[in-house]
């Protein structure tokens, strides 16, 4: 069983084409939101590329909507992608959601072909990895890379920007790591520079300063950061093995449940 921590549209391909089990993190926020919309009774939902795909996805299979571009919802959606305002829903109307973002479904809906599509982050991590080891020893062959896939990365922090969503992956390596698997050097390595930023300041310290938590902080979005920095509070697991929906367009949507 190999790990992988390969970001963007290539840790996507890699899982896709290798049929892997591919892990998108979207820190901030759908990797977030997901989990949580889940936790609060959408039993499934359906990741969409464009937001035209979305409304049709909707329209297909009675869902609501939900999500957002340049970080806020979307003219007639029903939810944003906001994970505060997904956790103060005391009640939701309808099981079924079609959600689309600016960058973490766009990594989903690039992952399809991979065995199994699953939504992760710090607030699920521990969950993510319980699940993977449940569905590798369900299978009669571990041939195929798990793959997490940061879905926008500079690469290492080690010699590169510190992104939100690289800081997300290492979280679920490390978890990866304390049940007991083994991982590349250059994981390893990132991970021991990972655990020196913590000494000097908290998790939410690092995304705030991350471009991306600079963005959101200025369009009011601070508690979203805050609660994206909450770790393994969350079981819920949105999972797709190889659940793939077309729609009546010609285009494909990834059905999480």
């Amino acid at each position: 069983m190999t790990i992988v921590l390969l970001g963007n549209y290539e840790g996507s391909k890699l899982a896709a084409s290798k049929g892997g089990i591919a892990i998108i993190v979207d820190t901030l926020r759908a990797s977030t939101t997901i989990p949580v919309a889940m936790s609060k009774g959408i039993t499934t939902i359906y990741v969409a590329l464009e937001v035209e795909d979305t409304r049709l996805a909707a329209e297909e299979f009675d869902s609501l909507l939900m999500g957002e571009r340049g970080c806020e919802m979307l003219n007639g959606f029903d939810y944003g992608n906001s994970p505060v305002e997904m956790n103060n829903q005391e009640e939701i109307s309808n099981n079924c959601a079609a959600f689309t973002s600016s960058t973490g479904s766009k990594r989903a809906v690039e992952a399809i072909g991979s065995r199994v599509i699953i939504i992760g982050s710090p607030i699920n991590a521990q969950a993510v990895v319980t699940k993977v080891m449940e569905i590798c020893k369900s299978l009669s062959t571990n041939s195929f890379p798990i793959v997490i896939i940061p879905a926008y990365s500079e690469g290492t922090i080690i010699t590169n920007e510190i992104t939100e969503d690289q800081i997300g992956g290492l979280i679920i390596a490390q978890e990866f790591k304390k049940a007991g698997l083994s991982l590349s050097k250059e994981i390893d390595a990132e991970l021991e520079h990972f655990e020196k930023l913590l000494e000097k300041q908290s998790l939410f310290q690092i995304l705030l300063k991350t471009k991306h938590g600079q963005k959101l902080v200025k369009l009011g979005f601070k508690k979203d950061i805050e609660f994206c920095s909450k770790v393994n509070k969350i079981s819920a697991v949105p999972t797709s093995i190889n659940e793939v929906e077309e729609l009546l367009n010609g285009q494909k949507v990834v059905k999480l449940t």
